[in-house]
């Protein structure tokens, strides 16, 4: 589920209270909150979101496709609760 709309809006405040609720915490096994700006880089998002839910290996820190591997290896068969915020500097 996305959260989308004119910028200005709240978008980050809203994620931030049902991130945080305890309904939510309770709900989910795994909570991960990563932030991104307008370069999108797939590496260092990968490797924030295993870092977030504590699952990174120093091992596998050079390569994109181990990392994509671990972190779908972490999540499988658990509910989890990924936020992915955009931070863009005007």
């Amino acid at each position: 589920v996305g959260i989308w709309g004119m910028t200005g809006v709240g978008k980050t405040t809203l994620a931030k209270a049902v991130y945080n609720d305890e309904r939510v915490k309770n709900r989910f096994g795994l909570k991960a909150w990563f932030c991104v700006s307008e370069a999108y880089d797939a590496f260092r998002i990968t490797k924030g979101l295993l870092q977030e839910i504590g699952s990174f290996d120093l091992k596998d820190d050079n390569n994109l496709n181990q990392l994509q591997v671990k972190l779908k290896e972490s999540l499988k068969g658990k509910k989890f609760l990924i936020v992915i915020d955009d931070v863009w500097h005007t």
